[in-house]
């Protein structure tokens, strides 16, 4: 009985994917998870819900418009390639954050100049990156914006919150606050340190 419960959609077909068996890990939401196999050969790993609501129906393939116009080698090309991966290639590096927790892509921005006609209309800067609002919620017009580094980098899901002095912080705001060099605090922090050696300790003496 267990075994066909936890085999339930394999050998199923949705749309172009072909459920093969059930991964081994749960996503980070704990939803089961389905390695499937899609028309064009590529695997994926997707939500079982989303199977079968329909949300996901291909590895991504039918779902990209490989069609630059042009733009290829622009960054915003590589900005919504790069969404585009982290959202739908299981063996990127960051899928986990994203594919992985279920977060996607609203259909109108699987059409790259689509995407780019809202970018370029919202603040699009070669200096800034695509941000969302939500940090649980999908890459759409609505969840979006265009932001610098710093701002980026203090929204994101897995920043590890530290405390000084009664203060929250995240690494580049301890940072800042404290005249370090982000990259020294993140480096501190891997080698172990407590936030008061990291904060009381001149970089000069590092090393």
């Amino acid at each position: 009985m267990a075994n066909n419960v936890l085999n339930q959609l394999a050998g199923q077909r949705f749309g172009k994917l072909t459920v093969i068996r059930r991964a081994e890990k749960n996503s980070k939401s704990g939803n089961a998870m389905w390695i499937c196999e899609c028309d064009c050969g590529n695997r994926s790993t997707v939500i079982g819900s989303h199977l079968r609501s329909g949300k996901t129906s291909s590895c991504g393939c039918n779902r990209i418009s490989q069609r630059s116009m042009g733009h290829s080698k622009d960054r915003l090309y590589r900005t919504w390639l790069g969404m585009h991966n982290r959202c739908y290639n299981p063996d990127h590096d960051r899928y986990e954050w994203y594919g992985g927790k279920g977060i996607s892509i609203c259909d109108e921005w699987h059409v790259f100049m689509t995407f780019r006609n809202w970018a370029l209309a919202n603040g699009y800067t070669d200096e800034l990156t695509i941000d969302r609002i939500d940090v649980d919620g999908n890459y759409s017009p609505g969840n979006c914006q265009w932001v610098d580094m710093k701002t980026q980098a203090n929204n994101r899901s897995n920043n590890r919150i530290l405390r000084y002095r009664g203060k929250r912080y995240t690494a580049t705001e301890l940072a800042e606050a404290h005249g370090l060099a982000p990259h020294t605090v993140f480096n501190r922090l891997k080698l172990g340190w407590t936030v008061d050696k990291i904060v009381n300790t001149p970089e000069r003496c590092e090393g």
